[in-house]
């Protein structure tokens, strides 16, 4: 027995010296869990402190398994876009998640870049302009909300607001339903969203984020059949999506232009070419900065499965809600705060979109101040703080070994509050996003989407979706700080950056 306890606590060791066998600084494991114990205090707050005590790249023990955090820049370019072949996949899960197995930032090798290209053309600027339409609808709910609060007391909730329009959005866009969750709360595609989401920030926990780091759980995990969601949660989703395609396979009058059909024309093999973007379209600089291709020709007919059609509506509801509900969230506090850029923002408006009807994709690619204001909330507060990769094959950068199997991380919310890089990083300022100052900042100073191809594919749709929110919202009320509003705002501990709970604001009509 003595034996075994001195064998096991040589490996431990010896395991837990291998970031110093390699010249790279970290923090000193400890026995057994190595830094795991670390991450019970909120996540960007740990990788701050090991990033302003070891420097811009460390070594990092989640229990027994080395994990690289990254901040160097140029190696970051190197890791997402120049040898994104050497870094192809995202860290696997250790449990499976049933149907969302199959979900696109899941995937991995052949199988992601099949799918990835099929789905790339239906994010293009025309597929968006398409779909504006339908986001419309949403937003007049949203409206009438916004209006009926300035008749009561003036105060709204603004995650539960921006929440529901985003639910609303996706109902319609991604599974073809119609949803006024304004009203109806109980509608058991908000009920079950909404339990979705509880258990997609358990995945993004410090604690699941240790476990995912012990590959030697999941043969437990999949002895014992443990999923990630609820089964009931996947089972209603896939049973709604599956009713929605047979309804439009059977009925093609049935048939609009939204997420749910640009997908079964997908699966259906329909969607051949990606190069359908406008040169003068706002949205393609983030993409062109993130060094990932849209121009895709899939010069042979691509087929998508029945499961991976499934597990794409799944990731339009992740997409299309979190997302977009908490940037949504930030920037009404950030314009509330900050009443100048707020008019500022309000007079381009004005300008641009006076009729509320004249709202769509082309409308708000015409608002270079309302990109400004989107881009800096998401510098400040970006959706994770930080996204993986795992090496495929051993390299070395900058003297740095990363060996075949080595999960890196790549800290956002560091980097996009580095004050080397953005100075006075936790003021709002819009300005820092004119074309002048874009052009003279390392664009891999801002990472809210990733970089690369496995960038996200959905950054189209939830910019045109928060940007439409806000002009709506704009048109007839303005943002303002309510004695209620805690500032600043609470963030949780995961590596999704959400809002723990509710959040105040004061709203008062314009006209």
């Amino acid at each position: 027995m003595v034996a075994v306890v001195v064998i096991f606590f040589i490996y431990d060791y010896w395991t837990h010296t291998y970031f110093k066998r390699l010249g790279i600084p970290g923090p000193p494991p400890k026995p057994i869990f190595g830094n795991a114990l670390d991450f019970s205090k909120p996540l960007f707050e740990v990788i701050d402190e090991y990033e302003n005590k070891y420097g811009p790249v460390v070594g990092i023990y989640m229990w027994r398994r080395p994990l690289l955090l990254v901040r160097d820049l140029d190696m970051l370019r190197d890791i997402m876009v120049k040898d994104h072949h050497r870094f192809y996949n995202k860290f696997p899960l250790p449990m499976s998640s049933g149907s969302f197995d199959n979900a696109l930032f899941l995937l991995r090798d052949a199988q992601w870049k099949r799918v990835r290209d099929i789905m790339t053309p239906t994010f293009t600027g025309k597929k968006m302009k398409m779909m504006s339409g339908i986001l419309n609808e949403g937003a007049d709910d949203m409206v009438e909300k916004l209006l009926q609060s300035c008749k009561e007391d003036g105060n709204i909730d603004s995650l539960e607001l921006f929440g529901s329009f985003a639910m609303d959005s996706v109902a319609s866009c991604g599974f073809g339903l119609k949803v006024n969750s304004q009203k109806d709360k109980d509608h058991p595609f908000i009920t079950h969203g909404k339990r979705f989401f509880e258990f997609f920030l358990i995945f993004n926990s410090p604690l699941f984020m240790a476990v995912s780091c012990m590959p030697c759980l999941r043969p437990v995990f999949k002895f014992f059949n443990f999923t990630l969601f609820p089964k009931d949660v996947i089972n209603f989703f896939t049973d709604v999506t599956e009713k929605a395609v047979a309804l439009r396979e059977s009925h093609p009058s049935k048939q609009r232009v939204d997420f749910l059909q640009l997908l079964i024309d997908a699966k259906n093999g329909k969607s051949k070419m990606a190069n359908e973007n406008d040169e003068d379209d706002i949205h393609n600089k983030y993409f062109k900065d993130a060094g990932a291709d849209e121009n895709i020709l899939i010069k042979t007919q691509k087929y998508m499965t029945r499961e991976e059609l499934l597990a794409q509506s799944m990731v339009f509801l992740v997409a299309g809600y979190d997302t977009t509900a908490t940037l949504l969230t930030f920037a009404s506090y950030l314009l509330a705060s900050n009443p100048d850029c707020q008019d500022k923002l309000i007079a381009e408006i004005d300008d641009i979109a006076p009729k509320r009807d004249d709202v769509g994709y082309t409308t708000i690619s015409k608002m270079p101040y309302l990109d400004q204001v989107v881009c800096e909330v998401l510098r400040i507060y970006p959706p994770a703080v930080v996204t993986d990769r795992e090496c495929g094959e051993t390299c070395s950068y900058k003297g740095y070994k990363i060996e075949k199997g080595m999960q890196i991380w790549i800290p956002a919310y560091t980097i996009q509050r580095d004050p080397t890089y953005w100075p006075d990083p936790l003021k709002f300022n819009p300005d820092r996003f004119t074309k002048e100052n874009r052009e003279g900042r390392n664009p891999f100073t801002w990472l809210p989407f990733g970089a690369g191809p496995r960038v996200c594919i959905g950054m189209r749709f939830a910019l045109m979706e928060a940007k439409m929110a806000l002009v709506r919202s704009l048109q007839v009320v303005r943002f303002e700080i309510s004695p209620l509003t805690k500032i600043p705002p609470d963030v949780g501990l995961t590596s999704l950056l959400s809002k723990k709970s509710s959040y105040t604001l004061k709203i008062t009509q314009r006209h």
